[in-house]
């Protein structure tokens, strides 16, 4: 798989919505965030580990703003 043209699917959206959910297999946490772009189309992007799924991952954020409740 060209990894460049599957990440580049997701230019045009815009992050509306963050949730945890649970997976049915043995009940880990995934971050999921729901996008949609200018025609209405949606999709949710699940962060794992690997592409099998096999747990919950990370995903670096390089700025990090500091809300008012973190301080």
């Amino acid at each position: 798989m060209n990894m460049h043209n599957y990440y580049s699917q997701l230019i045009g959206y815009k992050i509306t919505a963050f949730r945890f959910e649970e997976d049915e297999w043995d009940g880990a946490t995934f971050p999921v965030f729901s996008l949609q772009d200018a025609d209405g189309n949606h999709l949710d992007i699940i962060l794992s580990s690997d592409e099998e799924g096999n747990e919950a991952g990370f995903a670096f954020i390089d700025k990090y703003i500091v809300e008012q409740e973190d301080i």
